[in-house]
């Protein structure tokens, strides 16, 4: 797979690590500050080494650039501190005249049989190892995907190992969402090493002329038991930063919602305007789907209800085109009276720009606040190229914030619903005027102080997102078996995603994807609620299928 490098050796200096432990002998650090400018390594010239005991210090007071060839002012002080049996601390502060973004430690050296296995994370298929390969790195971003095999790095845990063997254990126990990344290669200027790297990239909100990396933690393991404890600690670790609470003790569950054994997502109305069901049509649907599977044991969740989708984001009433608020009220009612719990979607981020003239003073921000970001374009009309109106705006703008708070508080009050779907909510962005997380939770937290019973759902998730939604849809899939499902399933549960294919042919409805295969209602894992997509054939066309899918829920129940 393609990356971008650098296509230079960087040339930075080498500190063997075994002065504070046998078991660290032959392990290299280097150490390289990011700013707004350039990237920095040390000056070999003027950098001094100490050990004491169990501690040893790299001190740099001037930093090169340039692969040795540019010197800079500047400081780097790293430290390495061995703080149990085969497991050291590795801590990182900088200082430079320019603003500092991120600080990497890379490390080389490792065990080579753990290495040779190959890594994985968490949420990793089981028994699936990942080993980087020329021009394939590891690249592993936290908490935002991107186009790896495995693109997903919810929580910053990685491993190296298999079976009895040896295993190396990297963990970054970070008490704020920053943006980390792993990036594992052998690039041809290293003869061969392996170099594992870990970048840590500060808030943009505190850029300054200083910056601390919270701590890397490296564990060796001589075997998977070992591994799986490092797992543990490093799980445990997160609960309190992140208000982790095991999910049989969450007050944010509607009890309705412990019974759920099944998602409907009964598609609306398509960017285009193309209309899949109307209000009424809904209401056949749920009438098809309670013959099989109790009402109070399903959710129906409504993506493209408040007209044409995304297109009228961030407005939400219910569409003329599918019935218009009498239609709603009907289905509402209709799906009460059959005991099935009603969700309607809302957009976290995203806005049509020509309906929300303000949308500039919400629009997530480059990390150095010199431009829009854009991002997640669709081609929603067929002409293979982007729409050029949809932006994304940041819920920790007051303004934005506040008018999603009334826009959800209206559908809830008027209609009465049971939930309300929070879309794109696992996306995470470095925002240099108004933190991410704490805008969902100012949002959340409002709508559960006004609404306590609402279950407030959200889209893909990772560690620190369990602690502000319980229920998420899944970006995984839900029949991944993981490596450590006890992320997930410790704290939260899992549905199918928006895109899921319908019965037939695969359509994702109002969804981009087009036509996406069908989950195959078997092989749901723990943790996870399988989910039927309805579109406009779903249940006359693909009757038979659709029935033989709900049997496979019903049965499941038992």
């Amino acid at each position: 797979m393609y990356a971008f490098d650098l296509s230079y050796d960087p040339r930075d200096p080498v500190f063997d690590i075994g002065q504070v432990g046998e078991a660290w002998a032959g392990v290299g650090l280097s150490l390289q500050l990011f700013t707004t400018e350039n990237v920095y390594g040390v000056d070999p010239a003027r950098t001094a080494v100490t050990a004491d005991g169990s501690r040893a210090t790299i001190t740099a007071d001037g930093l090169s650039w340039a692969g040795q060839q540019r010197r800079s002012e500047g400081r780097i002080a790293g430290s390495v501190e061995a703080v149990a049996d085969g497991t050291v601390h590795i801590t990182v502060a900088a200082a430079h005249h320019e603003p500092i973004k991120a600080v990497k430690v890379v490390l080389r050296g490792l065990p080579a049989e753990a290495l040779a296995a190959g890594w994985w994370q968490a949420t990793s298929p089981a028994g699936a190892r990942r080993r980087p390969g020329p021009f394939d790195p590891i690249r592993w971003r936290y908490p935002w995907p991107d186009d790896d095999p495995w693109p997903e790095w919810e929580t910053r845990w990685a491993c190296a190992g298999k079976g009895d063997g040896a295993h190396v254990c990297l963990s970054v126990r970070d008490p704020e969402v920053r943006a980390t990344r792993l990036f594992v290669h052998s690039p041809p200027w290293a003869e061969g090493d392996t170099l594992v790297e870990v970048v840590w990239e500060e808030s943009a909100l505190r850029w300054g002329t200083e910056a601390a990396m919270p701590p890397v933690r490296v564990h060796l393991a001589p075997d998977r038991a070992g591994a799986d404890s490092d797992w543990k600690a490093h799980r445990r670790a997160l609960e309190g930063p992140f208000g982790l609470v095991p999910w049989e003790e969450r007050t944010d569950v509607p009890a309705w919602f412990r019974d759920v054994d099944l998602i409907v997502n009964l598609h609306g109305q398509h960017w285009t305007g193309y209309v899949f069901n109307t209000f009424d049509r809904m209401i056949d649907a749920l009438g098809f789907v309670t013959r099989t599977v109790s009402g109070e044991r399903i959710l129906a969740y409504l993506p493209g209800w408040e007209g044409r989708y995304y297109h009228a984001y961030p407005w939400y009433r219910p569409s003329d085109d599918l019935g218009g608020h009498d239609g709603f009220v009907r289905f509402v009612a209709a799906a009460h009276d059959l005991g099935v719990h009603v969700m309607p979607m809302f957009g976290m981020h995203g806005a049509n720009a020509a309906r929300y003239p303000d949308w500039e003073r919400a629009a997530f921000r480059t990390r150095t606040d010199r431009m829009v970001t854009l991002v997640n374009k669709p081609d929603w009309d067929g002409d293979r190229s982007g729409e050029d109106d949809q932006v994304f705006l940041n819920p920790g703008e007051p303004g934005f914030r506040d008018h999603l708070t009334v826009q959800v508080a209206s559908v809830v009050e008027t209609y009465g619903v049971d939930g309300v779907f929070l879309d794109t909510s696992a996306c995470w962005f470095n925002d240099p005027r108004h933190d991410l997380v704490e805008g969902y939770r100012a949002l959340v937290g409002a709508l559960r102080r006004r609404y306590p019973s609402l279950l407030v759902a959200g889209e893909g998730w990772y560690d620190a997102l369990l602690g502000i939604f319980p229920v998420n849809q899944s970006w995984l899939g839900t029949d991944r078996v993981m490596e450590h499902p006890d992320l997930l399933t410790t704290y939260g549960r899992a549905v199918g995603h928006l895109s899921v294919g319908a019965p037939g042919p695969g359509s994702t409805g109002v969804h981009e994807g087009g036509f996406y295969p069908v989950p195959d209602p078997t092989a749901v894992v723990a943790g996870h609620v399988p989910t039927l997509a309805v579109v406009g054939d779903t249940l006359t066309r693909y009757a038979a299928e659709t029935a033989a899918f709900l049997d496979h829920v019903a049965r499941r129940r038992g």
